[in-house]
């Protein structure tokens, strides 16, 4: 009788944290979520935080991932002269474009490339997302981007969720599915 009394008084609560904590059900949510239908992408074990970092954008402007703090955030370490990255970005503006208005951004950091190369790459796609340069690289290190591209989807509250190294098909029913399945999360 003593050990089912002590188990219902820890029980408890750790029942009331949780539900007043309020992350709960955005942590339920985030759990059920199968990270693996886009074939490199990786769940994160612990959804600890990302690292901050602050970049100039192609307008010489400061922007940082804090200033996305509530949206679910898709990171993405390219370059121009990465053919893998070339190839997913018009998927990754796609993407944007769907799901901007629902709590998601795409930020795209350039890595070591020449600030003229980056800002001809980006208008020959027509890229529209937040975009900035990270030139010596060391954003990239911070976040593991040994290989272009490598993307973390982050969480509105600046916790990683998952990461891919190398490109994927950032517009396949399955990602669409994915962002939906994370934004909806959100509200």
């Amino acid at each position: 009788m003593i050990p089912l009394m002590v188990n219902r008084l820890l029980f408890l609560p750790l029942l009331t944290w949780i539900a007043l904590s309020g992350n709960w059900a955005s942590a339920w949510a985030q759990s059920k979520i199968n990270y693996k239908v886009i074939p490199n992408l990786q769940p994160m074990k612990d959804n600890e935080p990302t690292p901050e970092f602050t970049l100039a954008t192609p307008e010489g402007k400061k922007i940082s991932l804090k200033d996305f703090r509530g949206k679910t955030v898709f990171l993405n370490f390219w370059a121009s002269w990465c053919v893998p990255c070339r190839e997913e970005m018009p998927a990754m503006e796609r993407l944007y474009q769907e799901f901007k208005d629902k709590n998601f951004v795409v930020l795209a950091v350039g890595v070591k490339d020449r600030k003229q190369d980056a800002i001809n790459f980006i208008k020959e796609l027509k890229l529209t997302y937040p975009i900035a340069f990270d030139p010596e690289g060391q954003v990239g290190l911070l976040y593991g981007a040994w290989g272009l591209p490598t993307t973390y989807l982050i969480g509105p509250k600046g916790e990683g969720l998952a990461r891919a190294w190398g490109p994927a098909e950032w517009y396949s029913p399955a990602a669409r599915k994915l962002i939906k399945e994370l934004v909806d999360g959100n509200k």
